[in-house]
């Protein structure tokens, strides 16, 4: 049995999250994606503004989290302390 792997973009915006009236069609926030690998593993993909709904929307999962950051640019780790499963955050 294969299970297929889940690619979602939670945020492609440059340097400033930009939400509203005129971003709803592709998105408003900063640069994140999510790599779905099955088995419980997700793979995500900078830290931008798109990780806070990413967050909300894996809290409840058992799953294992690798977060791999690209760069240091403010747009792809300030959404990082508002990831909810930080809460539940284990070295």
């Amino acid at each position: 049995m294969t299970t297929a792997m889940t690619l979602q973009f939670w945020g492609v915006r440059g340097s400033i999250p930009t939400p509203g009236p005129t971003t709803v069609r592709y998105g408003g926030n900063t640069a994140c994606v999510s790599v779905d690998l099955g088995h419980g593993t997700l793979l995500v993909l900078d830290a931008g503004t798109g990780i806070r709904p990413l967050g909300e929307h894996v809290a409840a999962r058992d799953t294992d989290i690798f977060v791999l950051l690209s760069h240091a640019h403010w747009d792809h780790i300030q959404g990082f302390p508002f990831f909810a499963p930080l809460v539940n955050f284990q070295i």
